[in-house]
């Protein structure tokens, strides 16, 4: 059994797809649902797989189970002695929140998760996401297993996320664990679909409208974006992987863009002048606006490896670029419900 947490969240919906393609075959997958009772957990999974396909039948709603529960408070399952694999995907992701509101999810929910599963006597792997912006401020290469420490953050995400981080490893050696650090996060590569539209999806709808002129951004600053199918991937390889061990990059590494390459980029794909990249602080900034003064690049040679043997390999984001947009078009950005399978269908060859 696989216990998913965050499974109404983009990458655990992404996840879900995955281990329910086949829905007469794989092991059964419990998700702890935040809701007042079981019903209403149902209720948002059933949601959740609405969103994947339009009719999910029957066969995939009786291998998923939904448990309402929250990471904040008490966290109890009677199955806990059938979990084989768990997959801590859920976090608090906003990047404004108060950080005690953040740590509460992000920290004291990975520990909660982590305290109950110690009692699965048949655990092989935990699989923890995380991010690669953990290195909050850092510069220069940003190593897979080479603790990132003394950094300054961002935000309250990036620091509750490194500090679940450090929970993890103190409990490492007695646990199974590997932790997975993607960094941003888009659609899939060949449809572009997505259900969360954040980071960089608010200054590109802006700039595609004619709203956004400047933008307080480095030239030479580093995007570092990944579609979802390759983070999903990933993380199905990771849960299953003999070899995984430590902490894994699922970021664009060397393929990272740079401003000025998402700049003209997105010029080129909505036929607009380039936006004017300004030092100061400009029409564009607020909580995604760091993310375009990055100055660090993250190493992904163990993770290349792993995955490469597996035969996953990174989609090109610039290759991408202009389907992700189509979608988030197609999609109101965000205001239109599209079911996933509804896109992969209208993708297919004729």
């Amino acid at each position: 059994m696989i216990l998913l947490t965050g499974a109404t969240g983009y990458l655990g919906t992404l996840v879900l797809a995955r281990l329910l393609e086949d829905p007469d075959d794989g092991p059964q997958i419990i998700c702890p649902v935040r809701a007042a009772d079981a019903a209403g957990a149902r209720a948002r999974l059933d949601a959740t797989l609405a969103q994947i396909w339009r009719e999910p039948g029957i066969a995939r709603s009786k291998r998923v189970q939904a448990v309402a529960a929250d990471l904040t408070g008490d966290l109890e399952l009677d199955q806990v002695g059938e979990i084989t694999h768990v997959l801590h995907c859920a976090a608090a992701v906003e990047f404004d929140l108060p950080l005690e509101q953040a740590r509460a999810v992000n920290v004291e929910g990975t520990r909660r998760i982590l305290d109950l599963v110690r009692q699965a006597p048949q655990l092989e792997r935990i699989v923890h996401v995380s991010t690669a912006y953990v290195a909050g401020r850092a510069e220069g290469d940003v190593l897979e297993d080479v603790p990132v420490s003394g950094q300054i953050f961002r935000n309250s995400y990036e620091q509750s996320k490194h500090e679940a981080e450090a929970l993890i490893w103190e409990q490492a050696d007695s646990m199974p664990i590997v932790v997975c650090r993607p960094s941003i996060v888009v659609g899939e590569a060949q449809t572009g679909w997505t259900s969360s539209f954040n980071v960089l999806y608010p200054p590109l709808r802006a700039y595609s409208r004619g709203i956004l002129r400047a933008a307080p951004a480095t030239a030479d600053g580093i995007v570092d974006v990944v579609t979802g199918d390759y983070v999903a991937d990933a993380l199905i390889e990771l849960l299953d992987a003999p070899a995984a061990s430590g902490t894994y990059h699922v970021v664009a590494g060397e393929d990272a863009l740079s401003v000025a390459e998402l700049r003209d980029l997105a010029a080129a794909t909505f036929g607009r002048e380039p936006v004017e990249l300004v030092s100061q602080d400009g029409p564009a900034d607020g909580v995604f606006a760091p993310y375009f003064r990055v100055h660090c690049r993250f190493d992904d040679r163990r993770a290349q490896e792993l995955l490469g043997a597996a035969g996953i390999t990174r989609p090109s984001i610039r290759d991408a670029f202009p389907r992700l947009m189509e979608f988030a078009d197609d999609a109101a950005w965000g205001k239109r419900r599209i079911a996933r399978d509804e896109v992969i269908n209208s993708s297919q060859p004729c």
